[in-house]
């Protein structure tokens, strides 16, 4: 690996420390244990990857000699894995919080551990714990992945931050990980067939979806609480 590939170890923490430079100015926030124990839970949220491709290479199913096992790996191995961590402490251990109360509060927890799974998995993808090695950009796919995965997050943070102000929770339940693992699919497979076209497409598509959800997670009200609306 070079320098540059190298580089791109550390550019989630960078991501996440803006991040929270911005949440301090633009919201004000004093208390940071759940933000920070977000993106501490997005790494461990890596676990269930690292699982997944540990038993297909059980199964002898780590050579995609065919269109059925590269499907597989790509909506299953890939993306329902690492959606469905990332969705397991989103869900159960912030979901509940009075300060995830909206749309928008739901998008900020969902950064926080997309950040967090990133930070990991682009060390795993990097160094072939998990992944392909039939990938071609890899160094792209690095640097991008964190990028990506936060519009993950926003995806998944602003559907079950709906099913708190909608109280259809288990809908937007369903809607943030088919969502997210939809998209998560799709930027993988853009890289595993190496379709520049595709993921320029796919690229603006995720920029634009992630633009439009945060202008609607922003427009919408949060719960009160009986002693107003909560803060984190």
């Amino acid at each position: 690996m070079d320098l540059f590939t190298y580089f791109s170890f550390v550019f989630s923490p960078v991501l996440f420390a803006l991040f929270m430079a911005y949440l301090g100015f633009k919201f004000k926030i004093k208390v940071w244990k759940f933000i920070l124990q977000s993106f501490a839970w997005g790494m461990i949220a890596v676990v269930l990857v690292i699982a997944a491709h540990e038993i297909i290479k059980i199964w002898g199913w780590e050579n995609l000699k065919n269109m059925r096992r590269t499907a597989f790996y790509v909506f299953v191995v890939v993306a329902f894995s690492a959606e469905l961590g990332k969705f397991l402490f989103l869900r159960y251990l912030f979901h509940h919080r009075p300060s995830f109360n909206a749309p928008l509060a739901g998008i900020i927890y969902g950064i926080a551990i997309a950040l967090g799974f990133s930070f990991v998995a682009v060390i795993l993808y990097a160094y072939g714990v998990v992944g392909t090695e039939k990938m071609k950009y890899v160094s792209l796919f690095l640097w991008t992945y964190p990028l990506a995965n936060i519009v993950f997050g926003i995806v998944q943070g602003f559907f079950l931050g709906m099913g708190k102000v909608r109280k259809f929770s288990f809908i937007d339940e369903g809607t943030a990980l088919g969502t997210a693992t939809f998209f998560h699919a799709l930027f993988y497979f853009c890289f595993l067939t190496s379709d520049q076209r595709l993921l320029l497409i796919t690229g603006i598509g995720l920029v634009f979806i992630a633009f439009v959800l945060l202008v609607k997670g922003a427009s919408i009200r949060p719960v009160m609480t009986k002693n107003g609306p909560a803060s984190f």
